[in-house]
């Protein structure tokens, strides 16, 4: 009796210890089923918002290209400069924004400087003055972008700097691919420069002459050491009424040309603009960001194209 009691005893803990596992088995394979629905439904969300993303490129051909057949010139108050507000789509929204390439200082430029007539360099540094930072870190700048690895005395850096960080990596030695990539560069770690510097400069391939009915402020403040702020206000008011026409219109106002001694890279038309697009389906949000080009002729192609910060 005692012997068909523990049998039965056995039996009752085999059938528990069986569901147990078959509970188990199912709720595994439940969160995998659920786990695996949620991803393919990302994924699909995803490519439909990058799918988003490339419409919003067409889009913005076709407004730059209308824009050139219209005129020759380019200011802010052109469509193409225009916020557009968030834009409903099937399962969520899209919004962007077309910005000047040409209205920051592209720091890829202090590569081209001749040297015997210096031109991106001192602009640099006046509009770093001109903010309250130290314009010496230009030199690191500099640094990341030449070829060598002959640090430049006494602010610059090059790998003998880098490489003794505690998260040790090596210069580039190449042009900025992307100004984010600025955070690496010596003194520009700091967030607070980094984010004051951010409104004014930008890094592409290509250097391009600034546009004067586009540049900030600051920018416009930083082509020559004789212009003053309230100069600059008479500028932006201006232009803001009516945009520059030529550069020789430019420098006639306030007797701009006194003081601006080298027009040879500046303009009042823009070739390389930068698409920024947030598109949001459902739980999925990417950001891309396309660099446009835009010829005399109205034709007009993408570059570069990444995701991410930019």
């Amino acid at each position: 009796m005692a012997t068909i009691v523990r049998q039965r005893g056995v039996a009752i803990i085999t059938a528990l210890l069986i569901v147990a596992i078959a509970a188990t088995v199912s709720v595994t394979m439940s969160t995998r089923l659920q786990l695996d629905v949620r991803r393919t439904g990302n994924m699909i969300a995803g490519e439909q918002a990058y799918l988003y993303a490339l419409a919003a490129e067409s889009w913005s051909q076709r407004i730059l290209k209308n824009d050139r057949q219209k005129n020759e010139i380019d200011h802010l108050g052109e469509n193409w400069a225009m916020d557009v507000p968030p834009i409903p789509v099937e399962g969520g929204y899209i919004r962007g924004r077309l910005t000047d390439l040409q209205s920051c200082l592209n720091l890829n430029a202090l590569l081209e400087d001749a040297p015997d007539k210096p031109v991106a360099r001192p602009r640099l540094e006046r509009l770093m003055t001109n903010l309250g930072l130290d314009s010496a870190l230009v030199q690191a700048i500099i640094d990341w972008l030449d070829n060598d690895l002959q640090t430049t005395i006494p602010d610059g850096a090059e790998d003998v700097y880098y490489m003794n960080l505690e998260r040790p990596y090596r210069t580039a030695n190449r042009p900025i691919l992307s100004i984010s990539e600025m955070r690496l560069i010596r003194g520009f770690d700091d967030p607070r420069i980094y984010e004051t510097l951010l409104p004014h400069v930008c890094a592409f391939g290509i250097t391009a002459p600034i546009n004067i009915n586009t540049a900030s402020a600051e920018v416009l403040r930083s082509l020559a050491d004789g212009i003053s702020p309230s100069d600059v206000n008479d500028i932006v008011k201006q232009r803001t009424e009516e945009a520059f026409n030529t550069i020789q219109e430019f420098t006639s106002f306030n007797e701009l040309g006194k003081i601006i001694t080298s027009t040879e890279d500046l303009s009042v038309d823009t070739e390389y603009f930068m698409l920024t697009v947030e598109s949001t389906i459902g739980q999925v949000r990417i950001m891309t960001y396309s660099i446009i080009h835009r010829s005399s002729d109205g034709a007009t192609r993408v570059i570069a194209r990444s995701q991410g910060a930019y």
